[in-house]
């Protein structure tokens, strides 16, 4: 776990490519329709709202939408760090 966070401290850039993964991976849950990536919590205001408002089909489209631009940002992000910012 040490190496970890060493490789993280000095190359804080690759935080970006582990965005850019889990996004990723909440697309395909969303394309293989995985009953988790949209699974209703137990909260007042969820998923649960949204999917009985507009249906899941619409849901899933639109969360995609939503990952695709994280992955988008986190693509820009990761070409454009410039560690001389942050020093």
């Amino acid at each position: 776990m040490e190496q970890i966070t060493e490789v993280m401290t000095s190359n804080p850039q690759y935080g970006y490519l582990l965005g850019i993964g889990v996004f990723l991976f909440i697309i395909l849950g969303l394309i293989l329709d995985w009953d988790w990536v949209v699974e209703p919590g137990g909260g007042y205001f969820n998923i649960a709202y949204f999917i009985n408002a507009f249906g899941r089909k619409t849901v899933r489209i639109i969360y995609g939408s939503i990952m695709l631009i994280g992955v988008i940002i986190c693509l820009y992000g990761y070409f454009n760090y410039n560690p001389e910012l942050y020093k």
